[in-house]
């Protein structure tokens, strides 16, 4: 019997996905964010405008937001903006900043560059700048239900999509830490997976988007995996961050990542790797070759600016 998986609009979600990149971004509403003459991020009107009370560590024009040229070292860029940070968190300037995790990202003017500097992981969407993670599709070759994935439902006391349904692992790519290493520990943590079997996940490249929340700016790209797992395993989490699991036979998979009750922004990974196994295909779906360009958003040739301001 011939697979079928009837699907909702493809090329709506995508575009949802990308909400900024269709909204702000091509409206040209925001300033671009400077750092050593690279753009790094993208600044909103409702943030800038707290921005110019920090006038020693921002300077600001009508064209952008650089980060002071007076800040010469790394060290000293971290310093000044955690203090920025931390006196906007005690004012709670900003929502996003309630969901502080004292980790930070590296910023850095493309993923193979050295950083300019590092950045609490709450604030990032605030500034707009490149993100990185990793995301881990758990599939099974089960006896019954075919192939089917693995889904986890996140804690309802995350700060950040509570209670959404979600990719078998995913994480951001911390201060200091791989891909592969951190995909490592992501698995162990979330899922309780072997450190014999995660080893064994297929890297399959990244998908990449422009997303915006209520707390910001997300210009993601994500490095996707895929680990198949014995139709025995179970997953169980060790960080408090998950709820519960799901195994979805993947004919469900498409109606589950459309609906409210999933990630949006994790959506990207499960289509790509439906489309990638052949479980999308142009027969069935004419728009795919937009869609799949919209999976892998050139977000680096987005942020290409560099400047002699």
């Amino acid at each position: 019997m011939k697979m079928s998986l009837k699907k909702p609009n493809l090329l709506s979600l995508v575009k949802n996905i990308n909400n900024f990149y269709f909204g702000e971004f091509l409206s040209n509403s925001c300033l671009p964010f400077f750092c050593q003459k690279f753009q790094v991020g993208l600044i909103s009107t409702s943030v800038l405008s707290h921005l110019i009370n920090y006038p020693d560590v921002f300077t600001i024009t009508k064209e952008s937001v650089t980060l002071s040229d007076t800040l010469t070292s790394v060290q000293e860029r971290n310093t000044a903006l955690e203090k920025v940070l931390l006196d906007m968190k005690s004012k709670d300037t900003f929502t996003a900043l309630r969901g502080w995790r004292s980790e930070c990202y590296e910023i850095k003017p493309k993923f193979s560059a050295p950083a300019l500097f590092k950045m609490e992981r709450s604030a990032t969407p605030l500034f707009g700048v490149r993100q990185y993670g990793v995301h881990i599709t758990g599939y099974v070759r089960h006896s019954s239900m075919g192939l089917s994935i693995w889904m986890q439902r996140r804690s309802s006391t995350k700060q950040t999509w509570p209670g959404k349904l979600d990719s078998f692992v995913g994480g951001g790519l911390s201060e200091g830490l791989g891909v592969l290493e951190t995909a490592v520990k992501e698995a162990a943590e979330e899922a309780n997976v072997p450190e014999d079997l995660a080893v064994g996940m297929k890297a399959a490249g990244s998908v990449s988007f422009f997303h915006q929340s209520e707390r910001g700016i997300h210009p993601n790209t994500e490095f996707v995996f895929d680990l198949e797992l014995p139709e025995k395993f179970q997953p169980n989490n060790n960080d408090g961050e998950v709820d519960d699991w799901k195994l979805v036979p993947v004919e469900q998979v498409l109606n589950i990542i459309s609906s409210q009750d999933y990630k949006i922004t994790s959506s990207a990974v499960a289509l790509d790797f439906l489309i990638r196994h052949g479980l999308v295909r142009v027969e069935e779906e004419p728009d795919l070759p937009e869609v799949v360009e919209l999976l892998h958003l050139p977000l680096h040739s987005l942020y290409t600016r560099n400047t002699s301001l």
